[in-house]
């Protein structure tokens, strides 16, 4: 075994834990998915297009260090009011706003400089009225990941170049599933046959449910471009599902689904099925892992995204370190009714499908060897049918300070009982 700690799983949830994840090993891989297509990162996605880069922004914001305004500059988002918000984005690219005063001159005109370029890409859209970006709400973070990959043409290099521009630890990586300048969505096919297009409307959807495709508009329809854009012939065809603005959404909304959910797949532009190749860095490091952590999180469109990928599952049934799963605290709009072992049941359906060889099938514990739960959980622990299965069940303290309502691990406790299987 190595020493790479190595933690799958995007969004906000997991960023809570990484100074944990830090305590556990000297050297830490985050591997993160790029398919969320909510919220400002939609506009980018919509007028730009490219990778997904918000749960990558947020993962690198929780990791810089304090001080220096880089922490500040990266969080900062723009008015909900339009022409408020376009009015400090030119203030933000003249060099003239607020926010470049806790930052070194050379650091502000080097990140200016790559938010410049992302504006002059903006300003070559915005002569077509369907390509007009909405600078409400936009995240500087993004907007600069984003200007860093058009420049120097890498995902992957654009993520290492604010690493270490942030000052960043070099014992850290952040690698994208998928190291790519185009966009990838993923579809979920739930068990009553309906299929709900996009990262975002399958965990926070603009429209009420009922209005998501059903299982009448089959995942192989064709659409026609041409109608869908009023023949704009610069905007590239998008699947009318993912044409919509998810710009405005609530992460309150918790609407279980019509159905649970049998599948997550990636889609082309026409809803086809496609099996994308993962990132190479991210299979080396899961080889070479000292420990393999499926973190906190949105289980189906934060974690399942990334085991997916063609390369995914070898490397994981390759490593011989400790795979844990760390349950969540709460169900979520995702996984309404799940207890844990349909958790577990889903990781491995997710990491078998990965695997190309169909006369290769993984067994439970060449995925998880070991299960971490809360005290009292809100989602249901059935611990003898899955230590029948090899799987290790640890109960963690819930945090001491917080009221019933708030499902939240005791750091002490969680790193204690990770620790020792980290260490084994």
């Amino acid at each position: 075994m190595g020493e790479q700690l190595v933690v799958i799983s995007g969004g906000t949830a997991s960023n809570s834990l990484v100074n944990l994840f830090q305590s556990l090993s000297p050297k830490t891989t985050y591997i993160l998915p790029v398919s969320d297509n909510g919220g400002s990162t939609s506009e980018i996605l919509r007028v730009l297009g490219g990778p997904a880069i918000g749960d990558l922004r947020s993962r690198i914001t929780r990791l810089i260090p304090d001080g220096g305004g880089f922490k500040e500059l990266l969080s900062y988002r723009l008015s909900e009011d339009s022409e408020e918000a376009k009015h400090e984005w030119t203030q933000i690219v003249e060099g003239q706003h607020e926010i470049w005063n806790n930052l070194e001159i050379q650091c502000k005109e080097m990140v200016r400089s790559f938010l410049i370029h992302v504006h002059m890409e903006l300003l070559k859209k915005s002569r077509n009225p369907s390509t007009n970006f909405k600078y409400e709400m936009a995240s500087i973070g993004n907007l600069l990941l984003t200007g860093i990959r058009l420049f120097v043409g890498s995902l992957d290099s654009a993520i290492e170049l604010v690493l270490r521009m942030t000052r960043v630890s070099p014992n850290i990586k952040i690698l994208p599933c998928l190291n790519t300048n185009y966009t990838y969505h993923i579809s979920a096919q739930l068990n009553n046959g309906e299929v709900i297009t996009g990262q975002s409307q399958i965990s926070h959807p603009n429209e009420p449910i009922s209005t998501i495709m059903s299982s009448s508009t089959s995942v192989h329809k064709i659409y026609d471009p041409v109608a869908l854009h009023e023949n704009h012939e610069d905007v590239p065809y998008q699947h009318p599902d993912l044409a919509k603005s998810q710009l405005h959404f609530s992460k309150e909304v918790n609407q279980p689904l019509n159905s649970p959910i049998d599948k997550i797949f990636y889609i082309n532009p026409y809803g086809e099925e496609i099996h994308p190749q993962a990132n190479s860095r991210a299979i080396q490091d899961i080889n070479d892992s000292k420990a393999i952590i499926y973190s906190i999180g949105s289980l189906m469109t934060s974690t399942i995204p990334v085991l997916i990928l063609k390369g995914i599952g070898m490397s994981i049934f390759k490593s011989k370190s400790p795979k844990i799963l760390l349950l969540n605290g709460n169900h979520d709009r995702e996984t309404s009714g799940l207890d844990a072992f349909d958790f577990i049941l889903t990781i491995c359906k997710a990491v078998n499908y990965s695997i190309s060889d169909e006369a290769v099938k993984l067994n439970y514990t060449d995925i998880i060897t070991h299960l971490m739960f809360m005290e009292n959980p809100e989602i249901k622990v059935r611990q003898d049918d899955i230590e029948a299965v090899g799987i290790k069940c640890i109960k963690v303290s819930k945090d001491p300070m917080l009221g019933d309502d708030l499902k939240i691990y005791d750091s002490n406790d969680l790193q204690q009982k990770l620790l020792s299987i980290v260490n084994q």
